[in-house]
C-alpha cells in the first residue's frame, strides 16, 4: 500500500518505528534511554548495559528502515550486511551518494560494545576513541587509564537520537 507521500506502509512504519526510538533515547533521564538515575540507584554496569541495548535497538531499527528503503527504490533487502554501517554504504554506493555517516555508526558500534560487554570499562586507547567518536565528541579523547569508565550523559544521548533522526530523515526524504 503506497500512502499520499508515495511511501510504501512498509517503509512508513519503519521510519516511524526509528524516529520514535531517536526520541525516546534523546529523552530527559528517566523517560527515555537513561535510567532514572535520581529515582533508583543504578550501578555503573546496569547503566552501561542498558544504554548499550538502546543502542543495539537503534542499529535494529535503521536495519529494517534501510531494508525498507532499498525495497522501494526497487533493489529488494541488502543481504550480506551485518553492520548498519555497511549495509548503509553498499546502499547509498548503489544509488550513487556519499556515506558521510560511515566513521560514526561504526564508532557507535565500538560505544554499543563497550557498553554492553565491557559494562562500560575502557579497555584501550582504540576503544577509548571509537566511543568518543560515536558520542559525537569528535577530537582526540583523553588517554584512558586501566579500568576508566565510559560515562555517558544526557547530551550524549542527546546527540546520538538526534543522530539517528537526522539519518532517518535524510534516507527517506530522498526517495
Amino acid at each position: 500500500m503506497i500512502d499520499r507521500n508515495g511511501r510504501t506502509a512498509e517503509l512508513e512504519s519503519a521510519y516511524r518505528t526509528l524516529c520514535r526510538g531517536a526520541r525516546f533515547f534523546a529523552s530527559p533521564p528517566g523517560q527515555g534511554a537513561a535510567p532514572p538515575d535520581m529515582v533508583v540507584p543504578i550501578s555503573h554496569r546496569h547503566r552501561s548495559k542498558w544504554i548499550g541495548n538502546g543502542l543495539r535497538e537503534l542499529d535494529r531499527f535503521l536495519h529494517h528502515l534501510l531494508d525498507a528503503v532499498a525495497q522501494a527504490h526497487g533493489l529488494g533487502i541488502v543481504s550480506g550486511r551485518r553492520s548498519s554501517a555497511a549495509k548503509l554504504g553498499a546502499l547509498r554506493a548503489t544509488l550513487g551518494r556519499g556515506d558521510d555517516d560511515h566513521a560514526r555508526l561504526l564508532a557507535l558500534g565500538g560505544t554499543r560494545a563497550c557498553l554492553f560487554h565491557c559494562d562500560g570499562i575502557l579497555r584501550s586507547p582504540a576503544m577509548a576513541a571509537a566511543c568518543w567518536n560515536g558520542l559525537g565528541r569528535f577530537g582526540t579523547p583523553p588517554a584512558p587509564e586501566s579500568g576508566t569508565m565510559l560515562v555517558i550523559v544526557g547530551e550524549d544521548l542527546q546527540s546520538i537520537g538526534q543522530f539517528y533522526h537526522e539519518l532517518a530523515d535524510d534516507l527517506v526524504r530522498r526517495l
